[in-house]
């Protein structure tokens, strides 16, 4: 029910976008002479022309045409408000055009607004970026434009087995990999050794559950699923960490340090805690790529099994097909 409403909503708001007046131009001007504005506009787009004279005068003329000189419509000594809208017959440049005469003072302000034909036409620049005069003939070109970013948070995690030493016998060592998504920007993980994950996990779920009824979430637009996506987040939330009971040391490495490790020999780390038998932490770096919890048993006689869950929240382009006009020398 609820991903049948969300797709109800999504669709809703996409026909929105579709019929709601785009706006592009709202300009405050001096008559004076002849003055003139370019345009692009996609055919079939219902352009609103709104034009007032500020000081209670007519306007001399009007006049709105397909560049250069084909008039789509024409007014004459207007009274102070005119409220027009025109159809576009095909894509291409537009010109508006007014004109005045004589010696008084005069300002005018306009808004132009488009409504487009369909998905296609939606997104429009309608900008004319050339001198047109100088190089009257163009064509209609197609680009891919990033329109804004989407926030989501990408799960991950999973459990390794790190050996006991059996008297020296074996390496209690073992590392845990992962790769982070394109696009992260923080994330978030929570290690926890035996059966304390499960615990660790319920004392978890109970806090996020006065975090969600808090106004936290509606401002940041996304709910998290997880105590621990909602700490990946940001959000103030005081996850559970405990040394108690059987516990492990890690170190977060890239693999030439995870070798390092494994071999009980210097390495570097990007984060490294002993004696922890839940450990949570938020990252800002690294990234991007793949690493590992290098992962170390004190344990003589039994092999203990940790479990890494990892919250990744990513930014993701969001990306459109934008129309525009371009000059062509031909």
């Amino acid at each position: 029910m609820k991903k049948v409403l969300f797709l109800l909503l999504f669709v809703s708001a996409r026909l929105f976008a579709q019929t709601a007046p785009l706006f592009v131009a709202d300009q405050t001007i001096r008559l004076d002479g002849v003055t003139e504005y370019l345009y692009a506009f996609a055919e079939g787009d219902q352009v609103n022309l709104y034009v007032q004279e500020l000081t209670g005068k007519k306007i001399r003329a009007v006049e709105f045409s397909e560049f250069p000189d084909y008039p789509l419509f024409r007014a004459y000594d207007l009274d102070s408000v005119l409220t027009k809208t025109i159809t576009i017959p095909k894509t291409g440049v537009y010109l508006l055009r007014f004109q005045e005469v004589g010696m008084n003072k005069k300002i005018c302000r306009f808004t132009l607004h488009r409504t487009a034909a369909g998905p296609e036409s939606a997104r429009m620049n309608t900008r004319v970026g050339w001198d047109i005069r100088e190089n009257p003939q163009y064509r209609v070109g197609k680009r891919s434009v990033q329109t804004g970013k989407k926030t989501e948070i990408m799960s991950l995690g999973g459990q390794v087995t790190v050996a006991a030493s059996k008297f020296f016998t074996k390496k209690p060592v073992n590392a845990y990999q992962f790769t982070l998504p394109p696009n992260t920007l923080q994330w978030a993980y929570r290690i926890s050794v035996g059966q304390a994950v499960t615990e660790a996990r319920r004392k978890d779920a109970d806090k996020l559950k006065s975090v969600l009824h808090s106004g936290a979430v509606k401002i940041m637009g996304i709910q998290p699923e997880t105590a621990l996506a909602a700490f990946a987040l940001g959000m103030a939330i005081d996850l559970t960490v405990t040394t108690g009971g059987e516990d492990v040391d890690y170190a977060l490495v890239d693999w030439n340090n995870w070798q390092q490790f494994a071999k009980n020999e210097n390495y570097n780390a990007f984060m490294q805690q002993t004696g922890m038998n839940v450990d949570v932490q938020r990252r800002y770096s690294p990234l991007e790529g793949t690493y590992f919890f290098a992962l170390r048993s004190d344990n003589w006689f039994d092999d203990i099994n940790v479990t890494i869950d990892i919250e990744a929240v990513t930014e993701i382009p969001l990306f459109e097909t934008e129309i525009y006009l371009e000059p062509f020398k031909g």
